[in-house]
């Protein structure tokens, strides 16, 4: 499973993001929209309004820390 964050250094949301998907196991890299000009390209072509943003496999969004929706797209709740 391929996961990106894109986030902002100052960006509490994506921190809590970040510590939640460690404590999960889940596997992820990180794209700082502030301080690389190819992520921020990329961050707008998506969505360019929220971080943190979360790619799943290229296809799946998850705009701002929504952990309900991340529980059920990585099986954790039965929904």
């Amino acid at each position: 499973m391929d996961v990106v964050i894109y986030s902002r250094r100052d960006c509490l949301e994506t921190a809590v993001m970040r510590d939640y998907l460690t404590r999960m196991g889940v596997d992820f890299r990180e794209l700082a929209v502030d301080g690389d000009a190819g992520a921020r390209l990329a961050w707008e072509d998506l969505d360019g309004q929220v971080t943190p943003l979360l790619v799943i496999d290229q296809r799946r969004i998850v705009r701002g820390l929504d952990l309900t929706r991340l529980d059920q797209i990585f099986g954790f709740i039965g929904c």
